[in-house]
């Protein structure tokens, strides 16, 4: 069973980590949701509980984002806030109750709590460099903690594939701050003349 839940990590975090690659958020957000329902499987069978409610929380968070208007943005922020409150509260539970409390269960709270605020910030923010650069640094908190969740609970996929994300990560937030270098650079040219 434990080969099974690497295999089912695996493809799951495939999706997680190519998600890093793209600009558009709504493909970000549906790669991640894949991801979420693999990684839920896969952390049901080798009982890392704390890891199955974040990613069911976190795969919520994904609906709403996509599938709530963009002229509703207070609602998505509302709905987004109550998401996290209830990763937070439900997560320590599960913890408490069915990992004993073990410290390392923390990770994907912590990791629901850091992505959801950035993603949330970047899905509302306007400017297309800055709300991309927001969910990319979201996402290198992310894979921080879900890779060190991933080492502890014996699903490798889940550490090698976020570490990917991180690199992926890195360079797209370089790729971002060079066209944004660029465009300042070009307006005090064009403001110049």
């Amino acid at each position: 069973m434990l080969i099974f839940a690497n295999i089912l990590s695996l493809f799951g975090n495939v999706f997680f980590s190519v998600s890093s690659l793209f600009k558009k958020k709504n493909k970000i957000v549906i790669f991640q949701s894949i991801c979420h329902v693999l990684n839920s499987i896969s952390e049901f069978i080798t009982k890392a509980y704390s890891g199955i409610i974040q990613e069911i929380i976190s795969l919520i968070r994904d609906f709403i984002l996509l599938f709530i208007k963009d002229d509703k943005q207070t609602l998505k922020l509302i709905i987004s806030i109550i998401c996290i409150i209830f990763s937070v509260i439900i997560g320590i539970i599960f913890n408490i109750i069915f990992s004993n409390n073990i410290w390392y269960g923390y990770f994907p709270i912590l990791a629901t709590i850091f992505y959801s605020i950035f993603l949330v910030w970047g899905y509302l923010n306007k400017n297309p460099i800055l709300s991309e650069m927001l969910i990319k640094i979201g996402l290198i908190f992310n894979g921080l903690f879900w890779a060190l969740y991933g080492l502890f609970v014996k699903l490798y996929p889940t550490t090698i594939f976020n570490i990917l994300t991180i690199i992926f990560c890195v360079i797209s937030i370089i790729r971002l701050l060079k066209i944004n270098k660029k465009i300042k650079k070009n307006k005090l040219l064009k403001n110049s003349l």
